[in-house]
This record gives C-alpha cells, sequence and structure tokens, in this order.
C-alpha cells in the first residue's frame, strides 16, 4: 500500500480532516480581522456604527473557540482509521516473513518498527498535512484579501514565496536522508541497550560493565551527531528563509506606511496589512518545511509497511514416497556448516541425529523444515523440491518441537490447542502422552491455569512439556524434534521418546542424550560430524 492508496481507503475521512484543517484557516484571519475592527472603531462617526463594529470584533475573537474544537472533531476520525490501518500493516509485514528472514534482523528492530517509527510517523504525517493546508490556505485567502488592499503587495508577496519555496527545494534531499539516517542510528541505539539490558546479570556477575560502556557511549555519541547535524540542516534552512522573510517584510511595513500617510490606505486596511504580512510569508516558510517533514514521513511508511513482493512456491505438500537430500550444503556467511550431505527419508521413518554441539544438526533441521531456504544442492520431496512447495501447504501437515517454544500468556489449554477445536478426549490423551497431565491435575484451574507471557510462572521442563503437547495435539504427518529431553528428566524424557516412536508419523529427531537407548529405538541414524553425515 502507498501514501495515494492509503488516502483513497480512507478518502470520505481525509475530505473531513482537510476541511477540519481548512477551519483552521479563520482562527488567526479572525484575530486580525478583530484587530482592524477595534481600530476601526476610532475612525466611527456614529452610535450604531460603533456597535456594529463592537459586535463584529466580539465575534471574531470568540470564533476560532468554536472553530477548533469543530475542526478536532472532524480531523480525529482520520487520524483514528489511519494509524489501526498502519499499525495492521507493520504487523501483516511482520507476519509475512519467513522464520530465515525474521532471524535476518534483531527482534529490537521490529520493536522499532512497531513502536518508534509508527510514532515518528504519527506525529510528522498529521501535522504535515494540517500546516501544509492551513499555511496554503491561509496563503491564497490572504493573497485574496490582499488583492482588494494592494494588488502590488499581494504580487510582490507571491514572488517572495517562491523564493522560500526554492530554499526548501534545495534542503528538501538532505532533510529526508538525515531522518533516515536518525531512524537507523535511533535502531542501532536501541538493540545495545537491549543487549546490555538482557545481559546486565551476567554483565554484573562477571563485573563486566567497563567492556559495554565504550560502545554504549559510541552508538550515544553517534545517534547525538546525527541529530546535531539534523538540527543544523534545519538551522540553515531557517537563516536564509528568516532572512528573506525578514527583509520582506520590513519593506511591505514601509511601503505601506507610505500608503497610508498618503491617504491611499484606512487605519483598518493597514492594520490588516500589518498582521497579515507576517502570517502569509511565516506560514508559507512553516508550510514549505512540513512539505519536506511529510516528504519523511511518507518514507517512514514505506520502511513500515512495504514488502518486497514473492513469487510463492505453488506446489502442494504431497509426501507419500520418500524426502531425498542431494548434496546438500550450508553457509552461515564464510563459515560452512554442512557439507554434501545424501541419504533418504521414508514415510514412517524414525530417523535419528545425533552428533558432538556445532556439527549442524539443528541447522539440518531448519533445512528440512523449511525455515531455512539458502541451502545448496537438493531437498527432494517425492521428487519436488522443497524450495517449490507451498508454505502454508507444507505447515500444515509439519510440526516442530523445538527446544523452547513460546508460551502465550493465556490458559494451558489455549498454549496447546491454539487455532484448533478443542477435543476434550483428545487433549486428555496429550496431557498424559507429554506428562503433563497430573501436574496439571494439580493445579486450582487445572487446564485454564493461566501462563505469564513466555511460561515465566513455570519451569523450563513444564514449558518443554508444554511445545510437545502442542504439537501432540496439532497431529502433523511430518514431525521434526530438536532435542525434546533438554529439560526433563530421565525417566520423563524416556516416557516423551516412548509416545514419540509409537506415533504413526515420520518422525526427525536431533539428540545428544540417551543416544545408547535410542539408537536401538530408531530405525535409522545420521550421526553428523563437522556437517557431514557418515
Amino acid at each position: 500500500m502507498t501514501i495515494k492508496d492509503l488516502f483513497l481507503k480512507n478518502r470520505k475521512q481525509f475530505f473531513k480532516y482537510i476541511f477540519g484543517a481548512f477551519l483552521t484557516i479563520f482562527n488567526s484571519l479572525a484575530f486580525t480581522f478583530a484587530l482592524s475592527m477595534a481600530f476601526s472603531i476610532i475612525e466611527a462617526n456614529d452610535t450604531s456604527t460603533i456597535i456594529n463594529r463592537l459586535f463584529l470584533m466580539i465575534l471574531f475573537a470568540f470564533s476560532p473557540i468554536l472553530l477548533q474544537m469543530l475542526s478536532r472533531f472532524l480531523r480525529i476520525g482520520f487520524m483514528r482509521d489511519v494509524l489501526i490501518q498502519v499499525r495492521c500493516l507493520a504487523y501483516e509485514k511482520i507476519m509475512n516473513l519467513s522464520i530465515e528472514e525474521y532471524r535476518s534482523q534483531a527482534k529490537e528492530n521490529y520493536m522499532a518498527l512497531v513502536v518508534s517509527d509508527i510514532n515518528v510517523f504519527e506525529k510528522d504525517f498529521f501535522l504535515s498535512i494540517l500546516n501544509i493546508v492551513f499555511s496554503f490556505g491561509s496563503f491564497v485567502v490572504g493573497i485574496i484579501i490582499m488583492f482588494f488592499i494592494s494588488p502590488l503587495i499581494a504580487l510582490s508577496t507571491v514572488f517572495a514565496s517562491s523564493l522560500l519555496f526554492i530554499v526548501t527545494r534545495v534542503y528538501e534531499k538532505p532533510t529526508r536522508n538525515i531522518k533516515k539516517k536518525t531512524q537507523e542510528a535511533n535502531a542501532e541505539y536501541t538493540i545495545q541497550l537491549s543487549n546490555i539490558l538482557n545481559g546486565l546479570e551476567v554483565i554484573k556477575l562477571y563485573q563486566v560493565e567497563s567492556n559495554f560502556r565504550s560502545p554504549f557511549y559510541a552508538i550515544v555519541s553517534k545517534l547525538e551527531e546525527i541529530k546535531k547535524t539534523a538540527f543544523r540542516i534545519d538551522e540553515f534552512q531557517f537563516n536564509i528563509n528568516a532572512w528573506i522573510a525578514t527583509s520582506f517584510q520590513t519593506l511591505v511595513y514601509i511601503y505601506a506606511t507610505y500608503l497610508f500617510i498618503q491617504d491611499k490606505l484606512s487605519l483598518s486596511s493597514l492594520i490588516i496589512v500589518f498582521n497579515l504580512i507576517g502570517q502569509l510569508i511565516w506560514g508559507m516558510i512553516n508550510g514549505f518545511s512540513f512539505i519536506n517533514r511529510f516528504t519523511a514521513a511518507r518514507d517512514i511508511f514505506n520502511r513500515i509497511t512495504k514488502t518486497d513482493i514473492k513469487n510463492e512456491a505453488s506446489h502442494p505438500f504431497i509426501f507419500k514416497e520418500s524426502i531425498n537430500l542431494k548434496n546438500l550444503s550450508f553457509n552461515y556467511g564464510e563459515k560452512n556448516i554442512l557439507n554434501n550431505m545424501n541419504f533418504n527419508i521414508n514415510v514412517g521413518d524414525k530417523i535419528l541425529m545425533t552428533g558432538p554441539s556445532g556439527v549442524g544438526k539443528t541447522t539440518l533441521l531448519d533445512c528440512l523444515s523449511k525455515n531455512l531456504s539458502s541451502y545448496q544442492g537438493e531437498i527432494l520431496v517425492d521428487g519436488i523440491e522443497l524450495k517449490d512447495i507451498n508454505r502454508d501447504d507444507f505447515l500444515k501437515h509439519t510440526g516442530y518441537v523445538r527446544q523452547n517454544h513460546f508460551m502465550f500468556n493465556d490458559s494451558i489449554k489455549y498454549n496447546i490447542i491454539l487455532n484448533m477445536d478443542y477435543n476434550e478426549e483428545k487433549f486428555k490423551q496429550c496431557l498424559i502422552d507429554s506428562a503433563l497431565y497430573d501436574w496439571v491435575e494439580t493445579l486450582e484451574l487445572k487446564e485454564n491455569h493461566i501462563l505469564e507471557q513466555d511460561g515465566t510462572n513455570i519451569s523450563g521442563g513444564q514449558r518443554q512439556r508444554i511445545s510437545i503437547a502442542r504439537e501432540l495435539y496439532h497431529d502433523r504427518d511430518i514431525l521434526f524434534v530438536d532435542e525434546p529431553s533438554a529439560s526433563l528428566d530421565d525417566q520423563t524424557s524416556l516416557k516423551i521418546y516412548e509416545t514419540l516412536l509409537n506415533l504413526d508419523k515420520t518422525i526427525i529427531c536431533v539428540s545428544h542424550r540417551h543416544i545408547d537407548y535410542l539408537s536401538s529405538r530408531f530405525n535409522k541414524i545420521i550421526a553428523l560430524e563437522k556437517g557431514v553425515n557418515r
């Protein structure tokens, strides 16, 4: 979605917003006319004229209050709807990332996207539209009024405004560039700060505070230096515009005073010129600067919402015979993790992958489970390359028991069934098979017991077993299992393995514990050593 699409989608509310913004034009004009009426009372010759002008003065003086309330009421709907849509678009952008794409950036970058960047967009976007409408609307109305007073002053004001526009265009690109650099530096600062806060206990335990001080100070200095540059750009632009505006305003004051002395301009008209010319010329400086801010807000909108158009693989997932790995290799940068691996996985196989830490067991599992697609070689599912299989269809038939599944701030039941329909008998069996049933029965609310975010109010072993129960309940054809016994005692581990091995499914499991026992239970062993199966 582009900014244009955003306007078109919300055109009714947008027209209300524009009309509401347009009403603000009359606030400053009302003050000018109120002041003009006050001075025109001096020129009045009879009581009736004085009363009429006094009434108009009071009307003009108090009308901005009502206009401001009406303006706000008209603008609030567009602001609400746009922010809802932008936040939803940011959410969809993140949700549409593959796991591999998601892992390519720190989580703090996504937090900056949906929090900091949206806050900046909210401030600059709506404020820019409001001020652009106000400034240019006031200018048009003011120039029309000025033409009736002095065509020469009106035309010269248009000329001076053109000079201000040229200055603004010169500074547009530097303003956008420095805004982008500020966003990037803010993201770096957030990542660095999050890294320190997440590891604060370790930092203090090992007394290495000084090791993190210099990098933190460096990113802070970089951020403030960029902000300083941004301030200088704004200051240079403002000073040039201020010089043009002040010089022009002074000349108009002199010329208008001359006309008044020559009786070619009334006192009330002189007051209007004195008040209006400053509003027009400084209003245009404000309006042109907000054009640059609107452009920067558009860039932020694109950053928040724009997604790369990808041609999603179209082949359905059909696994009736075998998965064949041919010369499979994988690198993290220049580091080789997997090297020319070749083996087959048949339907119903119970495969155990073993090997020391760091040889690529989890990486291999991620390649097979479509979490990593930047591998070399081939993974053929019944002859179809895995990269060409539709991801959504693939996920409907496969499950993944990770070492740590995320726990939502919700009930145990919800954390297990998620989007599935609830089947009490099936749910109970999953609790039994994952060695959770006895524990759940001791809880006051049983399966409705609420977990805190990421299960911080339960043990690591309980989180592990809930993640296993989740996959058992979802009942997929292929189950990828990464160290299912990592947080479990031996007795519970063996029960979990028995449950997995008795499933009528294809099981692909990574483990470095209970190897002697597991070797006799799995029908195929893949022992990895430095990324090679032997």
